[in-house]
């Protein structure tokens, strides 16, 4: 414990007079004084009701206080906001830990400060940082870093907000209830990490309701009482009883017998401090987070991980496969032209159209939210596209397509500022859109109610086919592009001495993308129309829906917007305090998933060769949210990739091919459909569960 008589010798760090808030008719505080120094742990106690939450969120920027004055290392400061208090070096770990559980230690750690190369995420630079930081604060308790913060204890989710906050070189750190309901062991190790933050001279705020924590760790205490401060100073002026009188009564008579203060530890905390010392010690604690040079993780602990990644709701598309191959094998046994090269090729054209729009809707569900408009959004994109290339209006293909996309994006944007600016419901103010749009679609169409597509590059998109060897050029650069990435990430992980995964294991993936390559471009050049009529290569749509999914995969993974948008679906609330804009990401989710819907309306418009007033929206946008959710998109937001929506869309179109094959009528189709969506949203919740229960 610090020298109490450095109190007298450094100038207080922080140092507040006569602070007060008011909330309407309600005094939280009036007129607080309240001193913290660096390289001391302050206790600040009081009962529920004290304003003990509002003092340190008016520290923390979360409230302006209404009159009083702050002074920072001796100079008067106005706190207005949560980056102002972070400018100054001031961060704040809440009882609730503002952790999201669908990203992993280092996401969570620099979210809101990521580190860039160019405009891209800097992964491993964050990752080697955050090892440093939780090196230096000797937590040494976690099997990987990358592991995500669903599958950690609640100790370990302690640390990891800590080792957050300590990160910025911040000089003061302030813990709200740091060790609320957690065990004896885990209760010692928080005790040591907040000691050590002090020894390293940080100042240390911590709020506690549990007086064994505070007399344990504590150099000194400040008791509110009603909105006012009782008593503050050395915890050698304090004892159990005169604390606990402060905090009831606001004034004691009791007298503290010298050195009687320091005694009051239990002997459950010293204990909990004496067990998480020797487990450090021994080595019991678990691997360290820090990452040995160039360590390469076997099979068996890559199998253990993403078995960990599993029971923490992220089992990614493995269900999904596991589905296409059921459904892939059922369909066979009862027609044996299910999986002929014909087939195959018509399922993937079928499929494209719920498979792009599905794309856009996945960054809406990855939100939480959800978009039933998009079915009308694509049929709206569709007639500007198809509208703007006819020779009366005389637009290129491009600049039609171009034009459709924009109007799309216009309508997203609408709806997205809506949602964000008037906090309505997604529900309704995309059910809204649901109904206007359709109406506009029909306006635009007027009473001749169909208009054909002039233009041969459009009808293309879904009809053209590429030429063998051009189909086989594209192939080939995509898998050697897919393969280079691969070996030069895993490569640079293994220099920068960072965990890699296995060399096989990167072999196999790269491998797999061959055979799929190899196995799609020789099903597509194969003949698949009649003697009279060949038709052979590559339909377009593919490769158009492959440049989708890698673009919007890209922006996913590799962005801050992407990094914004899982957070903010993951934990809207720790998002924000990490100083992220919530309504700027969600209203750029709604433009882009309008956006990639309006390209799958133009795809469904070419497949047809025109659009019409019979063009179905409303069940275009239920196929498209059971494509997403199907292939592993999350209905409670924070999981979503575009490969979910791909996947999806092949199963989606395989059950509706499958079914075509074996003549079943289409009410039998629609509830197959149905009870695929439902095994889904079942697989997704029941997961869901389960990591919650492994914490």
């Amino acid at each position: 414990m610090a020298d109490p008589k450095q109190a007298n010798e450094s100038p207080a760090l922080l140092r507040i007079r006569g602070l007060k808030k008011n909330f309407g008719a309600v005094q939280a505080l009036g007129g607080v004084d309240f001193d913290v120094y660096p390289g001391q742990v302050t206790a600040l106690v009081g009962d529920n009701g004290a304003g003990k939450s509002v003092l340190t969120k008016s520290i923390a920027g979360i409230h302006e206080a209404d009159g009083g004055e702050i002074l920072w290392e001796g100079k008067p400061v106005r706190i207005r906001s949560p980056r102002d208090s972070a400018a100054l070096g001031i961060e704040v770990v809440y009882q609730d830990l503002a952790l999201c559980d669908n990203l992993d230690i280092v996401q969570n750690m620099f979210l809101g400060r990521e580190r860039l190369k160019g405009r891209l995420l800097d992964e491993d630079a964050m990752e080697r940082e955050a090892a440093k930081t939780l090196a230096g604060l000797r937590v040494t308790t976690l099997r990987s870093i990358r592991a995500p913060v669903a599958a950690l204890s609640g100790g370990q989710r302690q640390s990891i907000a800590v080792a957050k906050a300590v990160m910025w070189n911040s000089k003061l750190v302030i813990l709200d209830e740091p060790t609320a309901a957690l065990g004896v062991a885990q209760t010692g190790q928080v005790l040591q990490l907040v000691r050590r933050l002090a020894d390293q001279g940080l100042a240390v705020v911590m709020i506690s309701h549990n007086l064994n924590d505070v007399f344990a760790v504590a150099d000194r205490v400040a008791i509110l009482r009603l909105g006012e401060m009782a008593a503050q100073g050395p915890i050698e002026e304090f004892d159990t009883q005169r604390v606990v009188e402060l905090m009831t009564t606001g004034k004691s008579d009791h007298v503290v017998t010298p050195g009687q203060g320091t005694a009051a530890p239990s002997i459950a905390n010293e204990n909990a401090l004496e067990v998480a010392a020797s487990r450090e010690a021994s080595g019991e604690a678990g691997p360290s987070a820090v990452v040995g040079e160039g360590h390469v993780e076997s099979f068996g602990s890559y199998m253990r991980a993403a078995w960990s990644r599993i029971l923490a709701g992220q089992s990614g598309v493995l269900p999904v496969l596991l589905g296409v191959v059921l459904i892939a094998a059922l369909f066979q046994s009862q027609n044996s032209k299910f999986l002929s090269n014909g087939n195959i090729v018509n399922l993937l054209v079928q499929g494209s159209v719920f498979m792009l729009i599905g794309m856009g809707e996945v960054f809406v569900l990855i939100l939480g939210e959800i978009d039933l408009s998009l079915g009308f959004v694509a049929g709206i994109g569709a007639t500007v596209a198809v509208i703007a290339q006819q020779p009366s209006v005389g637009w290129p293909w491009y600049a039609a397509v171009i034009a459709a996309l924009v109007v799309a994006g216009i309508l997203g944007t609408f709806q997205g500022l809506l949602i964000t600016k008037l906090r309505l419901p997604s529900f309704v103010v995309t059910l809204a859109g649901y109904l206007g749009f359709q109406g506009i679609m029909i306006q635009m169409l007027g009473q001749g109610g169909t208009i054909p597509i002039q233009d041969e590059t459009i009808n293309n998109f879904a009809n053209g086919t590429l030429s063998p060897a051009l189909g086989w050029g594209l192939t080939i650069v995509a898998i050697a592009i897919f393969a280079a990435f691969t070996f030069a990430r895993d490569g640079k992980r293994r220099a920068s001495g960072l965990v890699a995964p296995p060399m096989g294991l990167t072999l196999l993936k790269v491998a797999a993308a061959v055979i799929a390559g190899v196995v799609l471009v020789v099903i597509s050049n194969m003949n698949r129309g009649v003697p009279a009529f060949p038709l052979n290569g590559m339909p377009w749509v593919i490769p158009i829906v492959f440049l989708v999914l890698a673009l919007w995969a890209f922006v996913l993974g590799r962005l801050r917007f992407g990094r914004y948008l899982f957070a903010i679906g993951g934990n809207a609330e720790a998002a924000r305090r990490a100083g992220i804009s919530l309504a700027k990401i969600r209203v750029a989710a709604f433009a882009m998933a309008a956006m990639t819907a309006g390209l799958g309306g133009i795809i469904y418009a070419s497949r047809l060769q025109s659009i019409s007033t019979s063009f179905d929206g409303g069940t275009i946008v239920l196929y498209v949210v059971a494509t997403a959710v199907i292939g592993g998109t999350s209905l409670f937001g924070g999981r979503g990739h575009p490969l979910h929506a791909v996947l999806g869309g092949v199963v989606i179109a395989a059950i509706v091919n499958g079914m075509a094959l074996l003549g079943l009528p289409a009410a039998v189709q629609l509830m197959a459909t149905a009870v695929v969506l439902l095994a889904a949203i079942t697989v997704d919740v029941v997961v869901r569960r389960r990591g919650e229960t492994t914490r």
